[in-house]
């Protein structure tokens, strides 16, 4: 049942951040991983700070607002704009007000561009690319759509949640490790919401 598997999925997504958690916090055993990823820090900063830029509050709303905006103009189902986003609002509360407290990190000190304040595990950025701009990846490639614009719209969008993880390394604002815990804690919640959809059978058309 796909219900069931998605929900497995999550659990495995949900314990692998789990551990890496732990690892992060409570040992080195990731010093050497971080180390080999800090070669990408100062590299294209311009570019990096506008994938970063797409990652916050303000631009994240505006393309909510498009996405519905968009919906209603093509007579598409409206729970799909409105659940990413309202998923995409409680993904960050829970990471930024009870999961960063938790493992409670500290940031990098040689940060470029922006110095972001709070804790550094996991990134919230990388936590987006998946949550938000991964939920829209999935919209694209199963909504009936034609095949070209269809290719093109899940290429840049594959392409903008490589980059904003990029950019976080390239300004200096996460670790490695970081940028992976968003990305596992990303996939759970997906996972999850996937799961959902499933059991309450919602439109796509």
């Amino acid at each position: 049942m796909i219900e069931t598997r998605l929900w497995i999925l999550a659990a495995v997504f949900l314990t692998l951040f789990a551990v890496l958690g732990v690892l992060v916090t409570s040992t080195h055993a990731l010093a050497r991983v971080d180390a080999v990823a800090a070669v990408l820090r100062g590299y294209a900063t311009g570019v990096a700070a506008m994938f970063t830029l797409t990652g916050r509050a303000l631009p994240l709303l505006l393309l909510g607002a498009f996405s519905v905006v968009v919906f209603l103009l093509l007579k598409k189902p409206l729970w799909i704009p409105l659940t990413i986003f309202a998923s995409q609002l409680a993904s960050q509360g829970a990471v930024e007000f009870a999961i960063k407290p938790i493992f409670a990190r500290v940031r990098p000190t040689d940060w470029i561009v922006t110095h972001d304040h709070g804790f550094s595990f996991p990134s919230g950025h990388s936590t987006t690319a998946i949550v938000f701009f991964g939920a829209w990846l999935l919209v694209v490639l199963f909504i009936p759509i034609a095949r070209p614009l269809k290719f093109s719209l899940a290429a840049l969008l594959l392409v903008w949640m490589i980059g904003i993880d990029w950019s976080r390394l390239a300004l200096g604002a996460h670790f490695l490790s970081d940028v992976l815990g968003g990305t596992l804690f990303g996939c759970a919640w997906v996972s999850a919401l996937l799961a959902l959809v499933t059991r309450l059978r919602l439109p796509l058309t």
